[in-house]
């Protein structure tokens, strides 16, 4: 599988050219217990050439399977970048490699806080202890209380030092 994007620039056609594949996801140098890929980058690009620059348009894919930060169960999240664009200098070059650019515009695409929601799916440990989520979106006149009927904040209330 291949390891780059290279766009030759000898005799570029005067319409552009157009590029897909896929990259071995080992582009990435990553593979940890919280993120690991789990297929390769697949992409479909566009080149055209103005003077002296390249310009790049497309889009990108690539799964990972990524921890719950809530519950540390196993997601699979794929990253889609439906519009990327790269414009770069080519004076001089007989070819240009894109493989960077986009590395790097879907390793920040990963999100931060990886959660089961992430993908539709509800994390266990809600189901273990009750809804302790704190991101929801609170409601005029209800209170912080939990399917259970106990607040999230109950267990520090039983510290001692209060």
């Amino acid at each position: 599988m291949k390891q780059q994007i290279i766009i030759p620039l000898e005799e570029f056609p005067e319409e552009g050219i157009e590029l897909s594949g896929e990259l071995d996801g080992s582009i990435f140098g990553i593979d940890c217990e919280d993120v690991r890929r789990i297929g390769p980058v697949e992409y479909r690009l566009e080149a055209q050439l103005y003077d002296t620059e390249l310009v790049v348009r497309g889009e990108v894919s690539a799964p990972f399977r990524l921890r719950c930060m809530r519950c540390l169960g196993e997601i699979d999240y794929t990253v889609e970048i439906e519009e990327v664009s790269y414009a770069i200098d080519v004076k001089g070059k007989m070819s240009a490699d894109v493989t960077d650019e986009v590395r790097e515009d879907i390793l920040l695409e990963l999100p931060g806080y990886p959660k089961c929601e992430l993908i539709g799916a509800e994390c266990e440990i809600n189901d273990k202890f009750g809804d302790f989520r704190l991101d929801k979106d609170p409601q005029p006149g209800v209170n912080c209380a939990t399917p259970s009927g106990n607040s999230v904040w109950d267990a520090l209330d039983q510290y001692p030092g209060k």
